[in-house]
């Protein structure tokens, strides 16, 4: 029996950061091949600054990756800091055109203001999921579920449904739909208010980020409040924030103090806790989808709609 993702084109393209460990994407180049996986790159080996190479050479590689007829995934090597610079000079119709012939880009992080431009300027849907380095390039290949959602998307041409445990607080019973967006929160906020943000009204918003304290995790949220953004949703969906540390004078501070605040003040239900972000086990999400939120028993389904 061949593997699932045999017989697949990835085009791997670099639009931010530059390499943080060869070895970690000469892994990963093994491990697609493995799979019977065709990989096209042409990514810099060696960085620019602390990008993967100047502007306009980013800009072109998302441009040739738009005009491959032969595509059945775009993928990025990693997130880091870059793509703020090029969004307003992509042809996102092109890339709209690539979607439409059945081509997938897949990323998050920085990637972020892909998604988010993408569905703004042409309401096309990409896919919030693993990177090729870090989620394919470890010594013991991909986390499983990450695989197995991400094969969904790649072999299936489905969203995978994504099931979790619901904290303490939540909600005991929540059923809501809506067009799936979001991202990077410190990203999300980058754009909001601006031409490349979609204006999302009944959505259901996820957000994920790392290396950011909670106190600058509310201050974001509040940017959102304070422009409606929050408001207008039909749910706030938290993903994975870690990599942040208290201090002394937080006195208990923390996230779940955070999270108890904005219960509080939104009218919305806040689920915590979609294995999503920066960690092992993320699953791949379709922003610009429908999807069903449902909430019942301790448990949550966030599912692709049927309609």
């Amino acid at each position: 029996m061949s593997a699932p993702l045999a017989g697949r084109r990835i085009e791997v393209i670099a639009p931010s950061g530059s390499h943080l460990s060869l070895d970690e994407f000469d892994r990963a180049c093994a491990w697609f091949t493995a799979q019977g996986v065709e990989i096209r790159s042409e990514v810099p080996r060696q960085g620019w600054q602390r990008f993967s190479a100047p502007d306009a050479d980013r800009l072109a590689a998302i441009g040739r990756a738009a005009s491959r007829d032969d595509l059945d995934a775009v993928m990025i090597t990693r997130g880091g800091y870059g793509l703020s610079r090029l969004i307003e000079a992509v042809d996102w119709t092109a890339v709209a055109c690539s979607v439409e012939r059945g081509c997938r880009w897949i990323g998050y992080s920085d990637f972020t203001v892909f998604h988010l431009a993408l569905l703004a300027k042409t309401g096309s849907v990409s896919w919030a999921g693993p990177t090729f380095c870090a989620d394919f390039g470890s010594p013991d290949g991909p986390d499983p579920d990450t695989l197995e959602h991400f094969t969904t998307v790649l072999a299936e041409h489905r969203a995978p449904t994504v099931h979790w445990a619901a904290d303490p607080g939540a909600p005991s019973s929540v059923d809501e739909q809506g067009l799936l967006w979001g991202g990077n929160l410190a990203m999300l906020c980058s754009v909001a208010g601006s031409p490349w943000c979609p204006s999302v009204k009944g959505g259901l918003l996820f957000v994920e980020d790392v290396g950011e304290h909670p106190y600058r995790i509310e201050r974001m949220l509040h940017q959102l409040h304070l422009q409606g953004i929050l408001g207008r949703q039909r749910a706030l969906i938290v993903g994975d924030i870690s990599h942040w540390s208290l201090a002394p004078h937080d006195r208990g501070y923390d996230l779940d103090t955070v999270i108890a605040y904005w219960r509080e003040r939104l009218p919305i239900p806040i689920i915590t806790g979609l294995p999503f972000g920066h960690l092992r086990r993320k699953t791949t999400l379709g922003v610009g989808l429908a999807y069903r939120l449902q909430v019942a028993g301790g448990a949550v389904e966030l599912a692709p709609s049927v309609s």
